[in-house]
């Protein structure tokens, strides 16, 4: 992937990992502290997965993006 896509393709994952945090501090307000648990493991997971997939896939590609926010 190009530099230009892979600033955006950045920019798409961080707002998803946003909306899922966002969406877990739902579920903390609305769930039993059990429920609450299995969802925050579960969203973790997925977070950590994707923030792997930006790691290895634009990261390795275009080592600048690595700590840049936007």
């Amino acid at each position: 992937m190009d530099a230009e896509p892979a600033v955006r393709f950045k920019q798409h994952i961080e707002r998803s990992i946003e909306e899922l945090s966002r969406a877990l501090a739902l579920a903390q307000e609305a769930s039993s502290a059990e429920e609450f648990l299995r969802l925050r493991t579960s969203v973790g997971d997925i977070i950590a997965r994707i923030d792997t997939m930006l790691h290895d896939n634009i990261y390795n590609n275009h080592p600048k993006l690595d700590g840049m926010k936007g």
